[in-house]
């Protein structure tokens, strides 16, 4: 017996012991350290980790530090007197990668992440039967007579770090028997905080992502059984990326107002849902119910320009339909040098007129369109097909010529 964990490795040099039993109670983490330079001196050592409490993340690490053994207090002495009987005489030599076949590593890899022998059998394409052949191979090879401590051992063995998800079948389609999984990125603020703590208050699975490369590829993507959203807080490029990647839903929580471009922007992106941050509290949960289930929610007040574009868009192509909005020539002048990034001082200088004039002439502009500002205007005129190619590199400046000559067109056909 020792009382610290760091003088175990001189006392296992005195007496070179079978088994060593570590009691970390509610401090498992702190475990693993010392656990694993037990074994980088003594890797045939049969090491038993006895805890009262610990996060998926603290057994995960202790498994791969190199522990035999994980037994809860709960389980009472009787089971960690079994699983000393259970190695006595019968010391096995820590095993290879190479040992196990890519199936077995499949199931492996499945039985860790908590599918039954049905579901296992479903994933793989195989029957019940192969799976439960594949685990009796699995525990002779490992030496174990359990799922769990076969996944254990794996884990402490390197093993699974080598082998990725199985490949054989694309992930199922969401089950609405399960849970929504909701997977959480963004920009660190007080809002990504309460997205969060309000998943966690709600007992709602959820994965707060650190590193945004490979999202595909982890477990919980290739695994879980239930619809997966994207709340995305204030995102980047790299986040919406992850959208793409998972082709699941997203919820753009975002801090201020968005205008109409903004939207266009984050619906072109895969947003299926807004959420403005100071309404996290009342709103998001119901928010994320209906986006597992497949609807779209956004404010009405922002979508109106885009739903008129829409409609108008539609009734264009129907017989007796209304025209487009009619802009005249120096309204289009004046859209079009919005678009390229043109300041009002700008466009007025260019056009030949005064500022003011100009500020009159995208009010009218404004109104026709109904929108609110510049932005708004250039993503409803782009809806409705007002804007040249020329106009969608906003800040290129473009030589200007006067209406009606080479670069002028008609609002009402889109040329």
């Amino acid at each position: 017996m020792v009382a610290e964990p760091e003088r175990m490795p001189a006392l296992c040099e005195l007496r070179r012991p079978d088994a060593v039993i570590f009691d970390a109670g509610s401090r498992l983490h702190e475990t693993c350290r010392p656990v694993n330079r037990l074994m980088q001196r003594f890797p045939e050592l049969n090491v038993i980790v006895t805890y009262r409490d610990a996060a998926e993340d603290a057994l995960t690490a202790a498994c791969r530090a190199g522990v035999s053994s994980l037994v809860p207090e709960s389980h009472g002495l009787e089971v960690v007197l079994a699983v000393l009987r259970r190695k006595r005489g019968r010391h096995v030599g820590r095993s290879s990668p190479g040992e196990m076949t890519d199936r077995e590593l499949d199931v492996l890899v499945l039985a860790g992440s908590g599918h039954s022998v049905p579901e296992m059998a479903d994933l793989l394409g195989i029957s019940p039967l192969t799976v439960e052949n594949v685990k009796r191979r699995i525990y002779a090879k490992l030496d174990v007579n359990s799922g769990a401590h076969a996944v254990s051992r794996a884990a402490s063995l390197g093993i699974l770090d080598q082998h990725q998800a199985p490949t054989a079948r694309r992930r199922e389609p969401p089950n609405e028997d399960f849970p929504v999984l909701t997977v959480v990125s963004g920009q660190a603020s007080s809002a990504l905080d309460q997205v969060t703590q309000m998943l966690m208050a709600n007992k709602r699975p959820f994965v707060l992502l650190r590193d945004r490369r490979n999202v595909s590829q982890t477990h919980w993507a290739r695994w879980h059984r239930g619809p997966i959203v994207a709340a995305l807080v204030d995102p980047d490029e790299a986040d919406w990326a992850i959208v793409e990647e998972l082709a699941v839903p997203a919820i753009l929580v975002h801090s201020k107002q968005l205008d109409s471009s903004e939207l266009a922007d984050a619906l072109a992106n895969g947003a299926t849902s807004l959420v403005l941050a100071e309404q996290i509290g009342d709103r998001f949960l119901s928010v994320l119910n209906m986006a597992g289930q497949g609807y779209l929610v956004v404010d009405s007040l922002p979508m109106r320009p885009l739903i008129g574009a829409v409609r108008a868009r539609w009734d264009q192509h129907a017989s007796g339909a209304g025209d487009l909005p009619e802009l005249t020539a120096r309204e289009s002048d004046i859209l079009r040098f919005g678009a390229q990034g043109y300041s009002i001082r700008q466009t007025a200088r260019l056009i030949g007129i005064a500022p003011k004039t100009v500020e009159n002439i995208q009010t009218r502009l404004f109104r026709k369109l109904g929108v609110r500002n510049r932005a708004g205007a250039v993503a409803v005129a782009n809806a409705f097909g007002l804007l040249p190619s020329t106009a969608s590199a906003p800040g290129r400046r473009a030589p200007w010529t006067p209406s009606g000559t080479q670069h002028g067109w008609s609002s009402r056909h889109g040329h």
